[in-house]
């Protein structure tokens, strides 16, 4: 894809778990089952070593891993954007390279985080990253954990430059997302990351959804930004409104629900790596049971 066109980042982006065996090492066979999990309910594309899953906490060889194993086992069917932000600007660029190599449609990039270095640093961070790869560089915007906010004038300098072609808009800010929107160039991609505000963020502008909770219930993610697209306001709605529920049953451990979620339908992905906890059986039933009442599985 040209570096200028970063025109398959749109619709339902499922941010993917990372799956791990009995020994906490990364399981292959189990994400390449997730992915065709994935494929299998309609998910435009994939958002590997994000948030979800758990990108800042695995070492360098084993987000290449991952990279690889979500490329081959997409298959071409849909994009996949590689997460590939560190705290430091070379791994953040090594892992640009490496995803570029095996294939990736584009790359995304949080912030630098824990530090705070500056506008300036931020935005050399980001043009060291685009200058590494020829494919699209999507930054990634989660300020309340990075530290490092990504202004709306920012982004949109960025924008104009060609150093990023897209955004993952974390922020959960509303009136930054606007200004963002009316900001950038026409052709500047910007997916929501904040599923709570999905609804709200498609309808100002946004061009698709980058979702945790997708990669257990992509069918309820997709029905949200499908409806939207067709003007199908009333079933946008009710699926937001579902996915609110969602996040209320999950709040106790989002992240790890996924993964209980995941084995409840067939698709077993071990348990989340440490300091993370796994869902207690009675903790597991319980979102299950509740999901159930709601029609979600």
């Amino acid at each position: 894809m040209p570096r200028n066109s970063a025109s398959k980042v749109h619709g339902l982006f499922a941010a993917i778990i990372t799956p791990f065996d009995s020994q906490g090492r990364v399981d292959t066979g189990a994400l390449a089952d997730l992915v065709h999990f994935q494929i299998s309910k309609g998910t435009e594309g994939l958002y590997p070593c994000g948030s979800t899953g758990l990108g800042p906490m695995l070492r360098t060889d084993e987000r290449k891993l991952i990279a690889e194993t979500a490329v081959k086992s997409a298959m071409g069917k849909i994009p996949v954007v590689v997460q590939v932000g560190c705290a430091d600007t070379a791994s953040t660029v090594e892992l640009a390279r490496h995803a570029e190599r095996v294939g990736a449609d584009a790359v995304a990039s949080l912030t630098p985080y824990y530090y705070k270095p500056g506008e300036a640093a931020v935005v050399k961070h980001f043009e060291s990253i685009s200058r590494s790869v020829g494919i699209p560089l999507f930054a990634y915007n989660i300020p309340q954990f990075t530290g490092n906010n990504l202004a709306a004038g920012t982004v949109a300098r960025m924008a104009e430059s060609g150093t990023i072609a897209g955004i993952k808009d974390s922020s959960r800010d509303l009136i930054q997302l606007q200004d963002l929107l009316d900001a950038v160039p026409e052709d500047f991609v910007v997916m929501n990351g904040t599923e709570e505000y999905g609804l709200y963020a498609i309808l100002s502008g946004a061009d698709g959804l980058v979702s945790g909770g997708a990669s257990a219930l992509p069918e309820l993610f997709k029905s949200l930004v499908a409806s939207q697209r067709k003007g199908d306001y009333k079933t946008a709605l009710e699926a937001h409104r579902a996915i609110l529920r969602l996040k209320e049953l999950t709040k106790a451990g989002p992240i790890s629900s996924y993964y209980a979620i995941l084995k409840e339908r067939g698709v077993d992905c071990g348990s989340p790596r440490e300091p993370f906890l796994p869902f207690e059986a009675p903790q597991a039933r319980k979102v299950i049971a509740g999901l159930k009442e709601l029609g979600l599985l």
